[in-house]
């Protein structure tokens, strides 16, 4: 005979679930059980089962990782800092090596040197000047390259430029000085990180 009783509630019946996960999810049962007991325990509000352990991080790891993300960008900047101010540098020995050249060329053609300052060597190397013996351009310069006249290096400061053509060179007397002031911007009278021809 089939005995039809009362439904049980709905209440003693979570309740009855909630045990038999507990059971799966208790030490000793193994990783396999006990983590799948765990996952099917997030699905139950009413086990009430802490927040973090239904989460892929606790906030301990996530501050843990962007620390270390922070590491690595500051790192990857620094690097990337450090990268560009070689090439700056390398630039401006580049620059005054070809002006060098630039300027003997000149003056195997001409005899005497640039006048000083840097928008007359500029003038000087790139320029007719309606003489029979200019063979130029020796230098050709990029408008971008250029303020008023002047050329820049590659901090955007112009280079100096001193002959014995109207000025007072300090190392090089019988002929020219032609440096920049490099990163810093400052004159170091050719030490630090100025950038010279001597």
């Amino acid at each position: 005979m089939t005995y039809y009783g009362r439904p049980k509630p709905m209440t003693e019946h979570v309740n009855q679930e909630n045990m038999r996960h507990a059971e799966l999810a208790r030490p000793g049962l193994g990783t396999r059980r006990a983590g799948g007991a765990r996952r099917a325990a997030c699905r139950y509000s009413a086990l009430r089962i802490p927040h973090s352990a239904c989460t892929g991080f606790t906030l301990v790891e996530l501050l843990v990782v962007i620390a270390i993300l922070t590491i690595l960008i500051g790192l990857v900047t620094a690097g990337a800092q450090t990268a560009r101010r070689r090439a700056a540098v390398a630039k401006a020995k580049t620059t005054i090596a070809a002006l060098e050249t630039a300027i003997a060329m000149y003056v195997g053609d001409l005899g005497v040197y640039p006048a000083s300052e840097n928008a007359n060597l500029v003038s000087a190397l790139s320029e007719d000047p309606g003489g029979s013996n200019w063979y130029g351009p020796y230098m050709e310069f990029k408008q971008d390259e250029l303020l008023d006249g002047e050329l820049l290096d590659p901090w955007g400061r112009p280079y100096i430029y001193l002959s014995v053509n109207g000025g007072s060179p300090q190392h090089r007397e019988t002929s020219y000085d032609l440096y920049s002031f490099g990163p810093n911007g400052v004159d170091d009278a050719g030490a630090g990180d100025d950038i010279v021809n001597w």
